[in-house]
């Protein structure tokens, strides 16, 4: 899964204001310019860099510090004082420490395990909310095609019926057609003229959805080069059970969340072990007195080095029993865990369930759709012919319009419906990525 998220990343960059949009293009630009899969990759930056020994505990401690005392007293009008002089003194102080844990119950190498997984839960998040991204990106995409296919059968009809307005002016000019007639097909092409006007709001408005989703100017527009995609696909339903079983990210998350669980009970053991450490360092000490006349008569500067190293063994004979109940919550927490991830088994293979057998609804809802719209629109053509040669007035014409109007909406919504039920198929399977990634 990683490979396919990488290379994702790796695609290149589309031109700024370029106005032609394919699928594949709006998928590469949400992959750079999406909000939440840039936030998701600084939070996979995050979970790397945090996964190494150190913050496992594995590594020493060194620390060095280093200082300087200056102090002056002034005891020269002090009749009090034994020495009537200016007391100064210069200290020079230098550390350095060396600690190291070789061993604190197997807890050093629960914690790196613990860091590994979670480095493997961030990861995983991220793929999900690409596989999110790549869904809703598709989704969206096939929603502005959806919307301008039925803006385009609207105008369709409307620039039909505004040259049958045109002929039927003419023949009520001649006397030769009825004002019934004339203001019934005037009629029919006001009410599709504002069905355009609505149609187009709803195209502009889910041109914006997409922007936003692929983190463009809301008002950027562009010119979508694909169609809905037809394409009917078969599964085998044994097949996306297994696959979703194996690659599902939500399944996935709950395994890691398990093998968290199983270090936290291994944490929670090492204080059954001893700890082993040792300890070293150093420390340099220097002083200088200046007491004035008296300063040249005595020796005024100390020094002295101290060296140490220290090793340490400590085991935990008793603390009143709060370690045995510690590990009993954490392993029927481990227990919780293990319930949690039959339910979201079973939850995800009854949406599994759900939409293939949906998406199967699609593949015969679409079949039929397809063969209706085609019916209405021979009858459609058929009508117009006949209205021409003046057999058919426009009462029964625009019955019959209406019906190739619905008949192609119905049409197109059912296209959108398959391709909407495959993609949460795939989605669901865990294969959404390598699909668009081909």
């Amino acid at each position: 899964m990683k490979k396919y998220i990488v290379i994702l990343f790796l695609l290149p960059k589309l031109i700024i204001g370029q106005d032609t949009l394919s699928l594949i293009d709006a998928i590469r630009i949400g992959m750079w310019e999406n909000y939440e899969i840039r936030i998701s990759s600084k939070n996979q930056e995050i979970s790397k860099i945090n996964n190494n020994w150190g913050n496992a505990g594995a590594l020493p401690t060194i620390q060095i510090s280093a200082k300087k005392e200056e102090s002056l007293s002034d005891q020269s009008k002090n009749p009090a004082s034994f020495i009537q002089q200016e007391l100064r003194s210069t200290n020079l102080n230098g550390n350095a420490n060396v600690n190291w844990t070789l061993f604190n119950g197997f807890a050093i190498k629960a914690n790196k395990e613990k860091l590994k997984n979670l480095e493997n839960i961030s990861n995983n998040n991220a793929t999900l909310t690409i596989e999110n991204t790549i869904q809703g990106i598709i989704l969206q995409y096939y929603n502005c095609v959806l919307q301008k296919d039925k803006l385009e059968l609207l105008e369709k009809v409307v620039k039909l019926a505004k040259n049958r307005l045109e002929y039927e002016q003419t023949k009520y000019d001649i006397g030769i057609s009825s004002k019934i007639e004339l203001l019934q097909m005037e009629n029919s092409m006001l009410t599709d003229s504002s069905n355009i006007i609505l149609q187009k709001l709803n195209y502009t408005n889910a041109i914006k959805n997409l922007n936003l989703t692929l983190g463009k100017n809301i008002e950027k527009d562009w010119l979508l080069t694909e169609e809905i995609d037809h394409k009917i696909q078969l599964f085998n339903y044994d097949d996306l059970k297994a696959s979703t079983l194996k690659n599902n990210t939500n399944i996935k998350n709950q395994y890691y969340n398990i093998q968290l669980a199983k270090q936290d009970i291994k944490l929670a053991m090492s204080p059954f072990y001893p700890v082993i450490s040792i300890s070293s360092g150093g420390a340099y000490n220097e002083s200088h007195y200046d007491i004035g006349e008296l300063s040249n008569s005595m020796n005024n500067t100390g020094k002295s080095i101290n060296y140490f190293a220290n090793f340490s063994v400590n085991f935990r004979i008793f603390d009143g029993g709060k370690l045995y109940q510690n590990i009993r919550s954490l392993k029927i927490q481990n227990e919780v865990h293990n319930l949690q991830l039959e339910k979201i088994q079973n939850e995800v293979l009854l949406q599994l369930s759900l939409n293939n057998d949906k998406y199967n609804s699609c593949i015969n809802a679409f079949s039929l759709n397809q063969k209706a719209f085609k019916i209405a629109e021979t009858n459609y053509n058929l009508a117009i012919d006949e209205k021409n040669r003046g057999t058919m007035n426009s009462f029964m014409l625009r019955d019959i319009e209406i019906a190739f109007i619905t008949s192609g909406i119905n049409a197109q919504q059912a296209a959108y419906n398959l391709i909407e039920s495959k993609i949460a198929l795939l989605k669901i399977t865990g294969g959404i990525i390598q699909e668009f990634n081909k």
